[in-house]
């Protein structure tokens, strides 16, 4: 039997803290470091030891929780990690977390896109023959 993804996500979250240093390599290379309120003065080994203590269900650093959701996924920090971990991954697993994935409540901002079923059924009008669009739509 398969995962929960919730259980998945504490796995995932628990084995890459472990292998994690907190060397602060992944901060240095993000691009949005400067857009993420007080990471950029922060010790960049402090804003990744606040990103691990959230994949541990810690609620991590102020400044940690900025750089987390300033995070757009570049995944130029993957390769900047000197223990070869996928740092991408595990932004992606603490942004998660920081938005309240698991229960608990939100450590960051969660956006709520009112939109999202016109968004959806625009774009399936692209794709869709009219046939399609009158019984799905």
């Amino acid at each position: 039997m398969s995962a929960s993804l919730a259980e998945r996500i504490r796995t995932e979250s628990a084995r890459l803290a472990a292998l994690c240093v907190a060397c602060g390599e992944c901060v240095r290379a993000c691009p949005m470091t400067p857009y993420a309120p007080g990471a950029e003065a922060a010790a960049p080994n402090a804003v990744a030891a606040g990103m691990r203590d959230v994949l541990q269900d810690g609620e991590g650093t102020p400044e940690a929780r900025a750089w987390i959701a300033a995070c757009t996924r570049s995944g130029v920090c993957s390769p900047a990690c000197p223990e070869g971990l996928d740092a991408a991954f595990m932004l992606r697993l603490a942004q998660w977390r920081a938005k309240g994935a698991l229960g608990n409540a939100p450590l960051i901002p969660v956006k709520e896109d009112t939109q999202y079923s016109p968004k959806v059924k625009a774009f399936a009008r692209l794709t869709l023959t009219e046939e399609e669009q009158a019984k799905w739509l």
